[in-house]
């Protein structure tokens, strides 16, 4: 969807605890940020801490000149640590790649494989 947007003009950015990942699979614009899956913006009812990363993440957008660059938001967790940090289901992705391992090095080298029609 990013790639489609942005041959149409509009510049995206997508924010990502797994940058490698995310870069794996074309994105054109990423923030890398360290925090729990599932918590992205940071903890539930924080909204200040949720501002401060969206106005980070718009600022990183406004600097990235060119697609296929990872800028690396400087927060640091101060939520709950351990509900958030393991999910009871792993991401997709990891269910993906979990059935399919040899497919691993493609993602890392951001050649992810063609989804057959």
């Amino acid at each position: 969807m990013q790639c489609e947007l942005e041959a149409a003009g509009f510049a995206t950015l997508s924010l990502s605890m797994i940058p490698e990942l995310t870069a794996s699979t074309g994105a054109p614009r990423i923030t890398a940020l360290e925090h729990p899956f599932g918590a992205p913006m940071g903890p539930s009812g924080d909204a200040a801490r949720q501002r401060a990363v969206l106005l980070a993440a718009l600022q990183a957008l406004e600097r990235i000149a060119q697609p296929g660059t990872t800028v690396h938001l400087q927060f640091e967790w101060n939520g709950p640590p351990k509900p958030l940090m393991h999910p009871a289901e792993a991401p997709p992705i990891a269910q993906y790649l979990v059935r399919r391992p040899w497919l691993f090095p493609k993602f890392l080298n951001r050649t992810p494989p063609v989804r057959p029609d």
